[in-house]
């Protein structure tokens, strides 16, 4: 128990949230009170006589709030060595006025000196941890554990031939005949460029763990279709379990729909046999663990593990560490683990980087054993090598079919993820002018513009006279208003209600239910298997009553009373984060008006960006652009692999 008199000879630096706001500069009040609890659990814990200084207990309680800042920009840790020396929440206007004084960090030694004074190591099982120079909340310390405990039996695990493993090594020669059978057109003979997706599936063949990555358009599922097709033909005597998913519904369907088009591509290469065998049905990682209602926990974890003998995780960009955590830990021990994606595009929402944390390289750098093993396999001379640095487990798409260099969409997306914001605003300047293919470039405000205004009447006005609900979606499919905030005068919400006034005036803002409104879930409904980011359209039907309809995997229509709807906001702009795992033909990126926007990223811009296929619009000024594309995402994390 702590009495009293302690509690009244606790030293805190703010007896208030408000007198931390006014020092603090962008402070909640959930870091503020983090901050409080365990201030005064550590500050009045026993210390055999020795007591903090003022300044002492001022940093711990400064370190506490930093952890929970850094918590929720999504770090997993808060590296001590960013902070040292440092003054946090300090903040000044442009012309040197200041508005927070924020608080100034002693040295690397002497923070080290006082969280191991505090008792913060692993082993003494308190809820903040102190490992490796990095401050965490122990179950985030705890969720990087099991990764890394993961990464590292798996790293190098070749599949072996003891029967131990559910998919086990084939011959040099049994691998090198199903690759030649399933690229047979592929060589890098004469100075032809190297078929990475053909080295992108010999490099998974002989490995429990890989990484297939690549931008927009260079053939990740496409890729991992063949790599199907070569786990079946070389494992044609078992019968194995195929778990296909991704984060959203949305991306998994999208899986789905392209490992369907890409199978319908291979009669040629396969037997009817095989192609059956490619499985395509998909579902959200959240549904494969099992969801228990009102708890975070699954069904399947360490003690019900899933029967799953190949995992196959698209979209891993968008994977939060605890949910990766969680799903590793659900998986059997011979399970093999195949993870897709663009490390490029934003991180996950919640806390963690893992595609990035997994793909520390720029590109793919491999041992001399692997390096002779694909270069057998493939027949593929060159394939870089590094003694000192290399990552076996991941290879590179580089080759884009969608952007192939020469229009628009791909030149500026490589410049801005580049981070090179005078070429790529160069670029936007020559768009305006309609020297560049592919780009639309408008600096006019938002509001009620003729070009706005325009493309409101070319892709959405159409949509309430469709004559069918799958016209409809594939008019939907085709465009979509995009912006970094929900909130604000370009925010989702404001660009919706200004859509909507145009098109049905008489209908009110946002609330009103009316024929091919479309929409956008924001909750899960297991249920009624229904997902956050699942967009459905209100539809009237032959009764003329209005239905929510949603496409499934099978392309039918699933038909559900508006009423029975969870959550949902109208959808004809949506934000940048919301649509990761969505393409549409024309995008029309809107963003900030103010620089100060921290959400504004090259990542960000950069996967808004890679969302259009054919033709790209946007609308900004340099100042926003320029702040954009020179900001990057930097992600704290425990985990390594090199």
């Amino acid at each position: 128990m702590i009495n009293t008199e302690s509690m009244q000879n606790l030293h805190l630096p703010y007896q208030r949230f408000v007198d931390a706001q006014k020092q603090l500069v962008n402070i909640e009040a959930i870091d503020y009170f983090f901050a409080k609890q365990f201030s005064e659990i550590f500050l009045l814990k026993p210390k055999l006589g020795k007591s903090f200084t003022h300044y002492q207990s001022d940093c711990l309680f400064h370190l506490l709030v930093a952890l929970s800042v850094s918590l929720r920009e999504g770090h997993s840790c808060l590296p001590i060595k960013i902070i040292a020396g440092q003054r946090f929440g300090f903040s000044s206007d442009p012309s040197g006025i200041v508005s927070h004084q924020g608080f100034h960090f002693s040295s690397v030694e002497e923070l080290n000196v006082l969280l191991r004074e505090v008792e913060l190591e692993k082993e003494n099982q308190q809820a903040i941890v102190f490992e490796n120079g990095n401050l965490y909340l122990r179950r985030y310390y705890q969720f990087e554990q099991q990764v890394q405990a993961f990464i590292q039996h798996h790293q190098n695990k070749i599949f072996r031939d003891d029967g131990s493993d559910s998919v086990k090594t084939h011959s040099i020669e049994k691998i090198t005949d199903c690759l030649t059978r399933l690229f047979p057109n592929s060589s890098n003979t004469n100075s032809q460029e190297v078929d990475w997706q053909k080295v992108a599936v010999a490099n998974a063949l002989n490995k429990s763990f890989s990484i297939i990555a690549g931008g927009p358009g260079t053939g990740k599922t496409y890729t991992v279709t063949k790599l199907l097709a070569a786990i079946i033909m070389l494992n044609s005597d078992k019968t194995l379990h195929f778990s296909l998913v991704a984060p959203t519904g949305k991306a998994a369907q999208r899986l789905s729909e392209s490992i369907s088009q890409a199978k319908a591509g291979f009669k040629s290469l396969l037997s009817d046999d095989i192609l059956k065998k490619i499985p395509t049905d998909t579902q959200t990682i959240h549904r494969l663990l099992g969801v228990i209602p009102n708890t975070p926990k699954f069904r399947h974890n360490q003690d019900n593990l899933l029967k799953s003998d190949i995992l196959l995780i698209d979209e891993a960009s968008m994977v939060d560490l605890p949910l990766m955590a969680r799903i590793l830990k659900a998986l059997p021990l011979s399970c093999q683990v195949i993870l897709l994606g663009d490390s490029q595009q934003l991180p996950s929402v919640a806390a963690g980087s893992i595609l990035s944390d997994f793909t520390p390289l720029e590109k793919a750098q491999y041992s001399s054993d692997n390096q002779k093993y694909l270069a057998t396999v493939t027949k593929i001379s060159g394939l870089p090598s590094n003694k000192k640095v290399s990552i076996d487990h991941l290879t590179y798409l580089t080759q884009s079919r969608r952007f192939d260099g020469k229009g628009g969409i791909g030149i500026l997306s490589q410049s801005v993820i580049n981070g090179d914001s005078e070429n790529s605003w160069t670029l936007l300047q020559q768009a305006k002018e309609n020297i560049i293919p592919q780009l639309m470039f408008v600096e006019e405000n938002l509001g009620l513009s003729a070009w706005f205004k325009s493309l409101v009447k070319q892709y959405y006005s159409p949509l309430r006279h469709a004559k069918t609900v799958e016209e409809a979606f594939d008019l939907l499919l085709k465009f979509r208003f995009l912006s970094a905030t929900r909130k604000g005068e370009v925010g989702v919400e404001t660009i919706n209600q200004e859509i909507e006034s145009l098109i049905m005036p008489n209908k009110g803002i946002n609330n009103a239910l009316y024929h091919a409104k479309p929409i956008m879930i924001n909750e899960n409904d297991y249920a009624l298997g229904l997902y956050n980011g699942d967009i459905g359209l209100i539809w009237q039907n032959e009764s003329g009553h209005l239905m929510a309809m949603f496409e499934q995997q099978d392309g039918s229509f699933k038909s559900i009373l508006p009423s029975r709807l969870p959550q949902f906001e109208t959808v004809y702009a949506m934000t940048i984060h919301k649509t990761q795992g969505s393409e549409f033909e024309h995008v029309a990126m809107i963003l900030p008006t103010n620089t100060d926007n921290q959400l504004l990223t090259r990542e960000l811009l950069y996967t808004g960006i890679t969302r259009a296929k054919k033709q790209l619009t946007i609308q900004s000024k340099k100042s926003v652009w320029s702040q954009g594309v020179e900001s990057k995402v930097l992600r704290h994390s425990g985990i390594e692999l090199t």
